[in-house]
């Protein structure tokens, strides 16, 4: 099972054969979408990461923060380091460690930062107090190639009717935007 098959029900259909059946929540999904940001620079948009990050966590909310690569969530963490806001980094390089920084994600004012392929799939429960807060907040700091992946990533919180929120806090320099927005949107 999975919350995402739906979008490319085709291609596993053509390949295995397999029909896509879409089954309805147990409890309804309180996950709310916040609105979109897009900065001009690079620099600029780690900056509003970083509001975004200390705001939430003066709130005492959880937050994970999805990167597309290694580079840019060892750039966060830095970031944070710098900032003395405790963390946890899951990557490519924690592969060990995934479990445990999964298990405390979700408790009142944890803050992780993962690549958005690492821990796929987990279920992050939310700690004592923390629906009432407004449950866990997730950061995309980039889009990936495959929207199922964005999806992915923001299906990490909201789970089993828990409340949840979510933004995207982007850069013109990324990847994806600098290579598909026009000449004339740039400027």
């Amino acid at each position: 099972m999975t919350g995402t098959a739906r979008e490319v029900r085709r291609e596993l259909w053509s390949v295995y054969r397999l029909a896509v059946v879409k089954v309805p929540t147990h409890k309804p999904c309180l996950r709310k979408m916040e609105n979109q940001r897009i900065y001009a620079g690079e620099g600029e948009k780690w900056a509003a990461v970083m509001r975004r990050i200390e705001k939430l966590h003066r709130q005492r909310r959880p937050v994970l923060v999805g990167t597309r690569s290694v580079a840019d969530s060892e750039h966060l963490s830095t970031l944070l380091h710098e900032q003395g806001i405790v963390h946890q980094v899951l990557n490519a390089r924690q592969d060990a460690r995934e479990a445990e920084i999964v298990a405390v994600a979700g408790l009142k004012g944890c803050i992780t930062v993962a690549t958005n392929m690492a821990g796929r799939g987990t279920d992050i429960p939310l700690g004592e107090g923390v629906a009432e807060l407004g449950g866990l907040h997730i950061i995309a700091t980039e889009h990936n190639e495959a929207r199922r992946i964005d999806r992915q990533l923001f299906g990490r919180c909201g789970r089993q009717g828990d409340p949840a929120s979510y933004e995207s806090i982007l850069s013109l320099d990324d990847e994806l935007l600098h290579r598909h927005l026009s000449r004339p949107i740039k400027r």
